[in-house]
């Protein structure tokens, strides 16, 4: 999914929200499941700001009369924000985007960096599994050059490529992101490969002064 317009530019929130609907619309990830995750998440991410903005912590509430009613005071909030009947406020964006899964989060974050003209780069699972990851890589990039070459086959990119150029930008995103999350890692492992030695030839040099 990609929801830019170059005819009518959409905000940071819009981009958000616009994400969220399109997973609650095509998952089982229901509207109120979302609630409950974006909850869930604030009160990981911002425990205090949560309190102080009257956000339920579910995980603390007993089932009942009262559950019910903070649910669905909680539920409605939510679904002012995913209507755009109130605008999303900055201080939730981050579990907001928490609250995304997979290809979801993905898209939101590849959308989000590329208005900054960065490369939302994908960290490794927490498992550090980086053969999982390369396998992603290579699937995402299959799937880039099956709808680039369909794109492609008159030699340009133009008006009549309009239709699938959202799902090509977005393909080329997560490719951009895997590979910068792997180079990422691999740097990391470099780093920590060459430190050492660098610490070594130092004592050397200050043992011969």
């Amino acid at each position: 999914m990609n929801t830019s317009n170059p005819g009518q530019p959409i905000s940071r929130d819009q981009v958000l929200v616009a994400h969220a609907a399109e997973m609650i619309a095509r998952t089982a990830f229901s509207q109120d499941d979302f609630a409950q995750s974006l909850s869930a998440n604030l009160h990981l991410l911002i425990p205090a700001k949560a309190v102080g903005k009257d956000v339920p912590n579910f995980g603390s509430l007993t089932h009942g009369d009262g559950f019910l009613k903070t649910s669905g005071t909680w539920l409605r909030r939510v679904n002012r924000w995913l209507s755009g009947e109130v605008d999303l406020p900055c201080w939730i964006e981050e579990a907001w985007v928490q609250s995304l899964t997979g290809e979801f989060q993905e898209c939101c974050l590849n959308e989000l960096a590329s208005r900054y003209g960065l490369t939302g780069a994908r960290e490794l699972e927490s498992d550090g599994n980086a053969l999982g990851e390369f396998g992603q890589l290579v699937v995402k990039l299959g799937q880039t050059v099956q709808l680039g070459s369909e794109i492609l086959s008159d030699g340009r990119i133009d008006d009549d490529d309009l239709a699938k150029l959202p799902d090509f930008v977005d393909r080329l995103r997560a490719v951009e992101a895997r590979c910068s999350g792997l180079r990422s890692h691999a740097e990391d492992v470099l780093e920590q490969q060459t430190a050492p030695a660098t610490l070594l030839t130092l004592h050397q040099v200050n043992s011969r002064l």
